[in-house]
């Protein structure tokens, strides 16, 4: 894997796409810890707000770098890095540079890096995931749905019960499509999958109901107190509610509707 500057002079075709973005600040994380570690849930909520604030790839990647350089540079060092959120500041400052430095260049495009990705890539790139990948990715979601619905059930949670059962019917025609399909679009079915996700966690949301949804923000804002400060409001709420869609996925085993857990 190259350093510091990786993809910061690449055209859109030659950006890493939606998919990698996640594995890739990872890898980069890890490589520069020196040491592989599990990255926990806290960390993913902060990853996945960076990328739904629109912070493209390159930057992150480039924060990253930084952050450790300064790590490295330290004639003590007292602890070892054990948390994406170490470079959380820098990301945020690589980021302000970055938008200050676009001010009178050419507009930026609404589409988000992985947008720009598929737009330009090849066909190549659509056709990423072979159909028995993707079957067996379906399938196998149907099936932890199935299971979560009859647990939704026993616990009386109709509406997050029917909103799973939606969502089955839902697999079951996009299994159809990919069939009589003879290339796939994996970007237009990464969509349909996003969909389907946000229906089912938007009524796992209500099934709850504000008692519970207090407790799982307590608890999120409880892991994030010692970063609040220096974090950017923005970036702290949605990592906050990123937080609670995940403890929501977990307390009603419900797995993520994305090719990214493929």
């Amino acid at each position: 894997m190259e350093n510091n500057n990786r993809g910061s002079s690449a055209g859109p075709a030659e950006r890493l796409n939606y998919f990698n973005y996640f594995t890739e600040v990872e890898e980069e994380f890890v490589r520069r810890r020196g040491k592989h570690m599990l990255i926990s849930n806290l960390d993913w909520a902060l990853v996945e707000s960076w990328k739904n604030a629109g912070i493209p790839l390159h930057i992150v990647l480039r924060a990253i770098n930084e952050a450790f350089d300064g790590y490295d540079a330290r004639a003590q060092k007292y602890r070892k890095v054990n948390s994406i959120f170490y470079c959380q500041q820098q990301v945020e400052s690589t980021f302000a540079e970055y938008r200050l430095a676009q001010v009178g260049g050419e507009p930026a495009s609404s589409r988000s890096e992985g947008e720009q990705a598929s737009v330009a890539g090849s066909s190549d790139e659509q056709e990423a995931f072979p159909k028995d990948v993707l079957f067996g990715f379906l399938a196998r979601c149907d099936d932890e749905l199935r299971a979560a619905s009859s647990r939704a059930s026993a616990s009386d949670r109709t509406v997050l019960e029917n909103a799973i059962d939606r969502a089955r019917a839902r697999l079951k025609q996009i299994t159809v499509e990919i069939e009589g399909s003879p290339r796939v679009n994996a970007e237009a079915l990464e969509r349909d999958l996003d969909g389907i996700d946000r229906m089912i966690l938007e009524a796992a949301r209500a099934s709850f109901g504000e008692e519970e949804l207090k407790k799982l923000r307590a608890e999120a804002e409880s892991h994030l107190r010692s970063y609040r400060k220096k974090m950017d409001k923005a970036i702290y709420e949605q990592t906050v509610q990123n937080f609670i869609a995940r403890r929501l996925r977990e307390l009603n085993n419900i797995p993520r509707m994305s090719l990214f857990y493929l």
